[in-house]
């Protein structure tokens, strides 16, 4: 078994191994085709987990993984936010080769009923593998897209990437979804509308009070325009939370919707269900099973018997029950016999949220000492962190990576991680007797990269990053989405 923090080059040459010994899919299937286990959490810290050193959360699963198999320590995450990195994992190429990025600051799909995603000429690894005779599967969080024109093309949908099975949430886990204050866009549509609601009724008070008090001669009408749309905007702004959690927070079996919105308490019990239910169908493999963990993503939604009991508030207790998932998950494979032909790896899909907190309250994940990076590091920009000497941009959702808020180095700032990991002494010509080449090999690298790069559709800029009504999956007429598809796991 196999244990990873934070990587995705890694799996694509491993994956590439493997199909290099993998038979055609016209010939015979051997039984020396290993089994594909990969566990993604959410947001999980390096930090937060014992085999990385922490001792006061319990994750004696995912130890379990590193102790009896391999732990890697030399792997980046491709992006610091779930859409980019998720693409880049699944493709084993950067975010900006496939337009998962944006050039306005949008980082991650903003709406289920976007038309932005993965594109489906980008080869998955899951492709390459169905290709080869493996049942593949996800299970779980995926927030690479879902439509292109309409509400039923599904033309980014997992299905459309290589899996021949999905159940989970075709967006994210929010705090909108349970109403949090920490929220990922619900306060900010309810402030906008509240300002824009304040413009117009004043505008309509103005109007109506100037016309009775004949100071200015006008019709009723737009009077009357601006306090009707006055009305609809201070509605607007009080069901939009509810419209958030009905748009975005739901479930769906391949191509159905399953329950919109989703019954929260019912989200672990079901996806360990479906674990098993699809290791049980496809024993005798050769499969590939993706499980992308709704947790440690905020709003940490736990089940009752793992409330309280960590060390670590909320978060703790979220983490100790992703853990305990992971055992069940590990418990089936041993159950079905499959533990032996089975390689499972577990990763994050990127570092943990420090920007997750609320008062003096921490609902994000820990990253230790590190800051992230390989053997050598060049800042050629770093944000501008909220208070002055965090490390994070508190106040904010997440640091900014261009504008006015980022700093510009010139000369870049250089760290050796191996004899400093947590990037505390900036690297001068005095102090590094490499300095000048390090900096010349760093600066050809980004060089020919950059000349390597064609340009694509950017699917995370506004016109793809948009709500759009049409494109919005509903289970009912729009905007009453309501169903439940399923009964309670037992």
């Amino acid at each position: 078994m196999l244990h990873l923090q934070r990587s995705w080059g890694w799996l694509a040459g491993m994956l590439g191994v493997l199909l290099s010994l993998a038979p055609s899919a016209s010939s015979d299937v051997s039984a020396s085709q290993p089994n594909i286990l990969l566990l993604m959490a959410d947001d999980l810290g390096i930090g937060d987990i014992g085999c990385y050193g922490n001792n006061t959360m319990r994750t004696p699963n995912i130890d379990h993984l590193a102790e009896f198999g391999v732990k890697l320590t030399q792997h980046v995450s491709a992006a610091s936010l779930c859409t980019p990195s998720r693409a880049a994992f699944l493709t084993g190429r950067y975010p900006v080769r496939s337009g998962m990025v944006s050039s306005i600051g949008h980082r991650v799909l903003q709406w289920t009923g976007a038309s932005g995603g993965l594109p489906t000429n980008e080869t998955t690894f899951a492709k390459i593998l169905k290709e080869k005779g493996y049942a593949t599967g996800l299970i779980g969080k995926w927030h690479l897209g879902l439509n292109c024109e309409s509400a039923s093309d599904h033309c980014h949908h997992p299905l459309h990437h290589g899996f021949d099975y999905f159940y989970g949430m075709p967006f994210s886990m929010m705090g909108d979804c349970a109403r949090w204050e920490l929220s990922e866009k619900r306060v900010d549509l309810e402030q906008n509308l509240n300002f824009l609601f304040q413009v117009l009724a004043l505008v309509a008070l103005t109007l109506a009070a100037g016309k009775l008090m004949h100071l200015i001669s006008v019709s009723w009408m737009p009077v009357i325009w601006s306090a009707l749309l006055a009305v609809f905007l201070l509605t607007t702004s009080y069901f939009v939370g509810a419209l958030i959690v009905h748009a975005d927070c739901f479930l769906m079996r391949n191509h159905t919707i399953m329950e919109q919105p989703m019954r929260f308490q019912r989200v672990t019990p079901l996806m360990l269900q479906e674990v098993k239910s699809f290791l049980k169908r496809n024993k005798l493999g050769p499969f590939l099973l993706v499980v992308s963990f709704l947790h440690v993503h905020i709003p940490l939604i736990t089940m009752k018997n793992f409330l309280g009991k960590s060390a670590h508030g909320l978060y703790g207790d979220n983490v100790e029950e992703m853990d305990w998932m992971v055992g069940q998950i590990l418990d089936a494979l041993e159950m079905e016999g499959l533990t032996n032909s089975t390689l499972v790896y577990f990763t994050s899909d990127h570092g943990g949220s420090l920007e997750n907190q609320l008062g003096n309250t921490q609902y994000g994940g820990w990253n230790g000492l590190y800051k992230g990076g390989t053997l050598w590091k060049v800042h050629f920009v770093t944000p501008v962190f909220q208070p002055e000497g965090a490390g994070a941009c508190y106040g904010r959702k997440v640091c900014p990576c261009s504008g006015e808020k980022v700093v510009h180095h010139d000369p870049p700032l250089l760290f050796d991680l191996s004899r400093d990991p947590s990037e505390a002494h900036v690297l001068t010509p005095a102090s590094e007797p490499l300095f000048y080449q390090v900096m010349e090999r760093v600066q050809q690298a980004v060089r020919e990269h950059q000349q390597t790069l064609s340009p694509v559709p950017l699917q995370l800029d506004r016109l793809g990053n948009l709500w759009r009504p049409w494109l919005q999956p509903c289970c009912g007429p729009f905007p009453l989405c309501w169903c439940l598809r399923e009964d309670d796991p037992q």
